[in-house]
């Protein structure tokens, strides 16, 4: 199958590796197929890309590969819709917030995207755990980019 986008270009992708969101993203709830394209091989970021619009793409991120307690659970009924049956069923991303002129590169961790790597089916999931933030640092005010790109390289 072909994937149009505006960053790759036209990409060739195996459907089995679509994501399935039933809900869709926070505040793009209409779009509900996407993949993930890895940034360079060089790099943790990668791009949940949309099947179904060129334009809408989000940066993400493994979170274990910056954090080393990001831990929570998800609810039943949300697990249930998942169709999760263990722990190691899932994987988890990040979306990444890149502000201040590329200065402060925030996680959300409060809103990750939960993926049952063995169906495909994946959702936003808001936590209700105030100790994940909305804006959690990956690099706070770098000030040079051979700092930022060590920062992501360390990860």
């Amino acid at each position: 199958m072909n994937v149009e986008t505006t960053r790759f270009g036209t990409l060739e992708i195996d459907e089995e590796s679509i994501i399935k969101m039933p809900r869709g993203m926070l505040g793009f709830d209409e779009y509900t197929r996407y993949i993930t394209i890895q940034h360079r091989a060089d790099t943790a970021f990668r791009w949940l890309q949309c099947v179904d619009e060129p334009a809408l793409a989000f940066v993400v991120v493994d979170p274990s590969m910056f954090t080393t307690d990001y831990d929570f659970e998800i609810s039943d009924a949300d697990a249930e819709k998942l169709e999760l049956t263990g722990e190691g069923d899932a994987f988890v991303l990040a979306v990444v917030n890149i502000s201040n002129g590329g200065r402060d590169i925030t996680l959300n961790l409060a809103a990750p995207v939960v993926v049952n790597s063995k169906n495909m089916k994946g959702m936003q999931v808001i936590l209700q755990d105030s100790r994940y933030s909305i804006k959690h640092p990956l690099v706070k005010d770098a000030t040079s980019e051979s700092e930022m790109k060590t920062a992501v390289k360390a990860a």
